[in-house]
C-alpha cells in the first residue's frame, strides 16, 4: 500500500528530528546546519523501511504489507546515492570546515572551508590515481568504470567500517541490557567509571580557566582593528579568574585571535560535555544508591526527585517489574546478535540462519523479517558509531553536541547507508527478481576483482570486532601501542572502584 509506505517514511523523519534534539538542541542550531543534519542522517535511517520494500516489491508471489512502484523505488535509490554522496564528499567537509574556522568574518571562513576542503581533494584523488591504474589494466576507461571504480573503492572502506560497528553493536547491545538489569551492578559501573571521568572534568576546568584567562589579557589592547571580535570573544568568558597575560599590540593579529577563537570555543565545549556527563553520572548513582537500600524495607523514595508512584509501587517498578523487561529484551537481542554474526559469517552458504529463513518466507512475512532483522542492524552500527570517542576530539553528548562533532558522525552515518543495504541483501537469497538496488548498485560493487573478494570474504571481517567486544580487548590494544589516544567507549573505562565511591559520596553529601 502506497499510503502505507508514505506513512512509514515520514515517521522516521519525526524519529530522525528527535534523535537530531536528543544530542543537539534544534532550536539554537543554525538553519542550514539543521537541514543539512537531517538529510545526512534521513538517508541511513531510511533503508529500514526503503531496503525491505525494495525486496518485497520484487517477488511477484504474495502482496506485500508495504509497496513501491519499481520506477519509484529506482527514483528514490538514485536519490539516496547521490545525495549521500554529495553530502560526505563535499557540503558535510565544507560545512565542517566552515565552522571549525577561527575567524570572525563569514567570507574568510568560507574561504578556509574551500581551502581546507580543496587540500582533501587532492589527498584524496591521488590515491585514487592508484586505484584508477588497478583498474585501466582489467577494466579499461570510460565514464561507466569511472563511476564503478569510487562505488567499490568507497565501499569497500565503509563495509569495513559498518562490519566493525556491527560486530561491537551486536555484543553491547545485549550486554548494556543485561547490566541495567541489576542496580547493583550498574552501581558498581558508574563507580569505576567515576575516577576517569573526575580527572577528563577538572582538567577541562583547567583548560577552559586558562583559556578564558588568555581572553580577558586582551582587554588592554583591543582598541584597534578587532575591537568587536574580542569583544565577541569577552562576551564567551567569566569576568574574572586566573592570572592574566601582558600582550603587546603586535602579538594580536588576525591569526592569533582566530587560533585562540578556535582554542576557546573547544575548551569551552570540552568543559560543557564534561560537567553533562558527570552531574549525570551523579544524579544516576543517587537514583540506583536508593533503588539498593530500598530492599531492606521495600519501599523506595528517591532523594532528589519525586516519583508518580507510591514508595510501594515504586520499588516494585525499578527493583523487579524494570529489571525483568531489561534481562528479557536482553535474551531477545542476544539471540538476534547470534543469528546476525553467524548469517554474516555463513554468507552464501546453507547454513546462513537468515538465508535459509527468508527462502522459506514470502509476502507480509518475509519483509517484517527484513524490517526487524535491518533495523537491528542499524542498531547496532548506529549505536556503535554514537559510542566512539575518535581521539577525544568528535564526542556525542546528549544536548551538548558541538557542531563539527555532529557533522562527522552524521556523515559517517551516511557514509554506511549503502555498505549496510548491500550486506542486508547478500545475505538473505530469495525466489524473486532482481532488486533495484542489486540492478542499481551491486554490479558495480562487483565489478572488479577487488570488489569481488570484499564481497565474498569481508563479512567474515565480523569476527575481529565481535571477539574485541566479548573480551574488552580495546583497552589492552591502547596501552600496547601507547599513544595515549581515547577512540572507544568510556562505559568501559575501569578505574579504582574505592576512590569512585568517594568522588560520588562527597558530590552527594554537597548537592542540594
Amino acid at each position: 500500500m502506497l499510503w502505507l509506505s508514505v506513512l512509514g517514511f515520514c515517521l522516521i523523519a519525526f524519529y530522525v528530528v528527535w534523535v537530531m534534539n536528543y544530542f543537539c538542541t534544534i532550536k539554537r542550531t543554525p538553519s542550514y546546519l539543521v537541514v543539512a543534519l537531517f538529510c545526512a542522517v534521513y538517508i541511513p535511517f531510511s533503508i529500514i523501511l526503503l531496503v525491505p520494500i525494495d525486496l518485497a516489491s520484487s517477488t511477484s508471489e504474495n502482496q506485500p504489507l508495504l509497496a513501491l512502484p519499481r520506477n519509484v523505488t529506482f527514483a528514490i535509490w538514485r536519490v539516496v546515492y547521490w545525495l549521500a554522496f554529495f553530502l560526505t564528499w563535499l557540503i558535510l567537509p565544507v560545512l565542517q570546515s566552515y565552522l571549525e574556522s577561527g575567524h570572525n568574518d563569514n567570507a574568510k571562513k568560507i574561504r578556509d572551508a574551500l581551502r581546507a576542503n580543496a587540500r582533501y581533494q587532492f589527498l584524496t584523488l591521488a590515491v585514487g590515481l592508484i586505484g584508477l591504474l588497478y583498474f585501466y589494466l582489467y577494466a579499461g576507461l570510460s565514464l561507466t568504470s569511472l563511476k564503478a571504480l569510487a562505488i567499490a573503492l568507497s565501499h569497500s572502506y565503509s563495509l569495513i567500517l559498518s562490519m566493525w560497528l556491527m560486530g561491537m553493536g551486536a555484543v553491547q547491545i545485549p550486554r548494556a541490557l543485561f547490566l541495567n538489569s541489576s542496580p547493583e551492578r550498574m552501581l558498581v559501573s558508574l563507580e569505576e567509571r567515576a575516577p576517569s571521568l573526575h580527572d577528563h572534568l577538572i582538567e577541562s576546568r583547567t583548560q577552559f580557566k586558562d583559556v578564558s584567562s588568555e581572553v580577558r589579557s586582551l582587554v588592554p589592547v583591543k582598541d584597534g582593528p578587532f575591537h568587536d571580535w574580542i569583544d565577541d570573544l569577552l562576551d564567551e568568558v567569566p569576568k574574572a579568574g586566573g592570572a592574566l597575560r601582558t600582550l603587546n599590540r603586535s602579538q594580536v593579529t588576525e591569526e592569533y585571535l582566530s587560533s585562540l577563537s578556535f582554542r576557546l570555543r573547544k575548551a569551552k565545549m570540552s568543559f560543557a560535555r564534561y560537567e553533562h556527563e558527570w552531574n549525570l553520572l551523579i544524579r544516576n548513582a543517587a537514583e540506583l544508591k536508593d533503588i539498593v537500600d530500598a530492599d531492606a524495607s521495600r519501599a523506595l523514595q528517591f532523594r532528589f526527585r519525586k516519583s508518580k508512584l507510591s514508595p510501594r509501587l515504586a520499588y516494585f517498578h525499578y527493583s523487579l517489574l524494570r529489571p525483568g523487561i531489561y534481562k528479557l529484551v536482553g535474551a531477545v537481542t542476544t539471540v538476534f546478535s547470534v543469528i546476525l554474526i553467524w548469517s554474516e559469517i555463513a554468507q552464501g552458504t546453507r547454513a546462513s540462519v537468515l538465508g535459509f529463513i527468508s527462502i522459506s518466507t514470502f509476502g507480509i512475512i518475509q519483509e517484517l523479517l527484513s524490517f526487524a532483522v535491518i533495523a537491528y542492524m542499524c542498531i547496532a552500527v548506529y549505536s556503535s558509531l554514537a559510542k566512539v570517542k575518535v581521539f577525544n576530539i568528535y564526542v556525542l553528548v546528549r544536548k551538548h553536541t558541538e557542531a563539527r562533532s555532529a557533522i562527522f558522525y552524521a556523515s559517517q552515518a551516511c557514509r554506511l547507508t549503502i555498505p549496510l543495504s548491500y550486506s542486508y541483501v547478500s545475505m538473505v537469497p530469495r525466489h524473486a527478481a532482481v532488486s533495484v538496488f542489486e540492478e542499481f548498485l551491486q554490479k558495480s560493487i562487483n565489478l572488479t576483482p577487488l570488489g569481488k573478494y570484499v564481497a565474498i570474504w569481508l563479512p567474515r571481517f565480523i569476527l575481529i570486532p565481535v571477539v574485541f567486544s566479548y573480551f574488552n580487548l580495546y583497552d589492552r590494544v591502547q596501552r600496547i601501542l601507547g599513544f595515549g589516544m581515547e577512540f572507544g567507549d568510556d562505559d568501559e573505562v575501569v578505574g579504582n572502584r574505592a576512590e569512585g565511591r568517594d568522588l560520588i559520596n562527597y558530590e552527594l553529601a554537597n548537592w542540594n
